[in-house]
């Protein structure tokens, strides 16, 4: 399969992702950095004309974007015009030369003040985020990555069709938080990769939606006890990591407010995470 690929040389997790499915088809990258697998360094906001690009594409993956870090450093028009006006104009030259599959990356951010504990009437728990959680953007990352996905919804249809990947943090972090957040809210960028080779092959018409993070080793009924003691839960569940925090004097958290639940990727997908909290250590303390 040709597949078009923006953000190919993004550093938190594209360039990795861009690797893993070029290890299973042809990848034809863009990004505005060079980069292994970035077949053309340019601003993608400025191209008028995508169907050079697009000659031969099978399927389109759609990283490139800007984040939240970047409301820091640029405005809600540099957000839009990107995340949301660039989009449009890619799914529209996608369908018109005939790609079949789009995958846009999106984030579990979207859910936002959704993902706020319930504290109503003493229910004081974590939430068990599943896709069908409505979400509440916060910011406009939020906003601009959930305009996207409902573009992506709008152009599918007559042999054209749209995954949108909601994946939870991928980036390089502290070793102890990382490792934590690997339980509940984060996810190995190579198995974004794997999950992105997926919902290229699915068999899908129209569009669709699936969370995609680390696999939790947590049950819903456990989150009661995740907001309000999580090292028992912890403890209890995962005794391996718990050890390996004692050992490095590490302490584990005392709340934890929120599980992405990754049950539709594994049922429809196929997808399950195979780089858990284990694959962080390079050696034992």
């Amino acid at each position: 399969m040709r597949i078009l690929f923006t953000g190919s040389s993004g550093p938190k997790s594209g360039a990795t992702v861009a690797s893993v499915v070029a290890s299973h088809h042809h990848v034809s990258g863009v990004d505005l950095q060079p980069g292994p697998h970035t077949s053309h360094a340019c601003d993608i906001t400025a191209i008028d004309d995508w169907q050079p690009l697009l000659d031969g594409v099978d399927a389109v993956v759609h990283f490139a974007a800007l984040h939240a870090p970047h409301r820091q450093s640029h405005d809600a028009s540099a957000f839009n015009e990107l995340n949301v006006e660039t989009t449009e104009r890619l799914l529209d030259a996608s369908r018109l030369a005939g790609a079949k599959r789009f995958v846009l990356a999106s984030t579990t951010s979207v859910y936002g003040r959704a993902m706020r504990p319930p504290y109503a009437n003493g229910n004081r728990r974590a939430v068990w985020v599943t896709e069908q959680l409505q979400p509440e953007a916060e910011d406009i990352y939020d906003q601009t990555k959930l305009q996207a996905e409902a573009l992506c919804r709008s152009a599918s249809g007559n042999g054209f069709s749209a995954v949108a990947l909601r994946f939870s943090r991928c980036f390089p972090e502290p070793l102890p938080l990382q490792t934590i957040y690997r339980l509940y809210r984060g996810v190995d960028a190579r198995d974004v990769g794997q999950a992105v080779l997926r919902a290229l092959d699915m068999e899908i018409d129209g569009f669709d939606v699936f969370n995609i993070s680390g696999e939790p080793p947590f049950a819903e009924s456990d989150c009661e006890a995740l907001l309000t003691d999580a090292p028992s839960v912890i403890s209890a569940r995962v005794p391996a990591l718990a050890r390996a925090f004692a050992a490095r004097g590490w302490p584990l958290p005392q709340s934890i407010d929120r599980v992405y639940a990754t049950d539709k990727a594994k049922t429809e997908l196929g997808f399950a995470a195979q780089f858990g909290w284990e694959s962080l250590f390079a050696s034992p303390a």
